[in-house]
């Protein structure tokens, strides 16, 4: 717990009034800009504010959404006397209760007598709850973030008539640091959480890889057996089936891990000086291996300067190429051509993938480099599509500082072009092996 030492407090309880307000806020700002965790900040915050504001106890709740109707839960609550009735994880829709004007209105409220209050209010449950806690006065103040109200603070008092206009004020002042100290805390519960699920989902994805794997091996070792060659034609389409559907599953979960470990290492490229001509080459040889799978013509513009070489991640811009060669024939008919070229400036390399193949509609492009966006548009022989190709594409690149785009029409075929700068440690070099660049 997060305390002010005595010889701070003794300094700020000595200070006048809006002087103590100021060495308070102050104190919050520090510890925010040292990442203090989010309770620990409104641990200090109920430690140091009861020198400008009365209270007994401090209770936060933050508006959620609950089956797509609006709660208040209890998120938070500190104090100087036994909670027992209204504390943590209580939760109420905000819909028809008392609460739901100071969120529409942005206005504090004062109660100076709960038990009256209960008494004209009885549909109340937290006002009962509180007085049961032995609570007899609150100020009520929304929280802010963004220009919407996200939740309200409870400052509550065992005596009656503890709240004036002055602590209403006083509390406008301090409202802005409450809601910085509420938005910290709920991204670092987004990215505990998110890193949580993240970390589960890799457990899966290696606990399912494992028995996929098996059970793709002993299929594809089944082909070959006598046994298999016995088979009636159902029979034998019923396995292909099943073996086509284990490699769809074993390449998703590559496709998963892949893109899971892009999020992770957003600037783990290794970049090396890529002989150009070479790399072009080997990709178009790559391609035109793919292309006769379905007697697709695959062209390049080939890149003849054999001495310029450009500085860049071999491996990765390679996974790119791979998926746009492959889109490229999945989604183009026998017989159509496919033109893979290469363009190098003095500040830019740029790829270009194009095809005569199905193309996309206009109105569905927004849908590309997505996860999991996949259009209406459907491969040309069956092949499959896990819909994680571009966005694992998309993000290689931006890691390169890139921009990957498209140009595509229905019935007139697809490009995809990329391209990525040139660094300083690029190189076009001279037969003397001087920079030409």
């Amino acid at each position: 717990m997060q305390k002010i030492p005595n010889t701070e407090k003794q300094r700020l309880a000595a200070a006048p009034g809006q002087a103590q307000l100021l060495l308070v806020m102050n104190e919050i700002n520090k510890k925010l800009l040292t990442g203090a965790s989010y309770e620990k900040l409104l641990d200090l915050v109920f430690d140091s504010l009861d020198l400008v504001i009365p209270y007994d106890r401090i209770g936060i709740a933050i508006v959620e959404n609950e089956i797509n109707e609006p709660h208040l839960s209890l998120k938070w609550v500190r104090s100087k006397v036994s909670v027992t009735h209204l504390n943590r994880p209580y939760s109420a829709p905000v819909h028809g209760s008392s609460l739901q004007k100071i969120l529409e209105t942005g206005e504090p409220r004062v109660i100076n007598d709960l038990i009256e209050y209960s008494a004209s209010h009885p549909q109340s449950q937290s006002t009962k709850l509180i007085i049961k806690d032995g609570i007899r006065s609150s100020l009520t103040c929304p929280l802010r973030s963004e220009d919407q109200q996200v939740g309200v603070v409870f400052f509550s008092s065992c005596k009656p008539n503890t709240y004036q206009d002055e602590h209403v004020q006083i509390f406008r002042e301090v409202a802005d640091e409450l809601s910085v100290i509420i938005d910290h805390g709920r991204l670092r519960r987004y990215f505990d959480v998110a890193k949580a699920q993240t970390r589960n989902l890799n457990m899966i994805l290696h606990d399912l890889k494992s028995p996929l794997s098996t059970i793709q091996g002993f299929a594809e070792l089944s082909l070959d057996e006598p046994w298999f060659q016995n088979l009636d034609p159902d029979g034998k389409e019923v396995f292909q089936v099943f073996l086509r559907n284990s490699k769809y599953m074993f390449d998703l979960l590559n496709e998963l891990n892949e893109i899971g470990d892009l999020d992770r290492r957003a600037e783990s490229i290794v970049p090396e000086d890529v002989l150009l001509s070479e790399f072009c080459n080997e990709m178009t040889n790559f391609g035109k291996i793919l292309a006769e799978q379905k007697q697709i013509d695959f062209n390049s513009e080939p890149f003849l300067d054999p001495l310029v070489a450009v500085r860049f991640d071999r491996h990765k811009i390679r996974r790119v190429l791979d998926n746009l060669f492959s889109n490229a024939v999945k989604y183009s008919t026998r017989g159509s051509k496919i033109t893979f070229t290469t363009e190098c400036t003095p500040e830019r390399l740029t790829f270009s993938v194009r095809d005569s193949g199905l193309g996309i509609p206009e109105s569905e492009l927004p849908k590309l480099f997505r996860e999991f966006g996949k259009t209406s548009v459907r491969p040309t022989e069956g092949e499959t599509s896990t819909g994680l190709g571009l966005a694992i594409a998309k993000k290689i690149v931006e890691q390169h500082e890139g921009k990957i785009s498209v140009t595509s029409a229905a019935g007139t075929g697809s490009t995809f072009t990329f391209w990525i700068p040139i660094g300083v440690d690029s190189k076009s070099r001279g037969a003397d092996g001087s920079n030409i660049f």
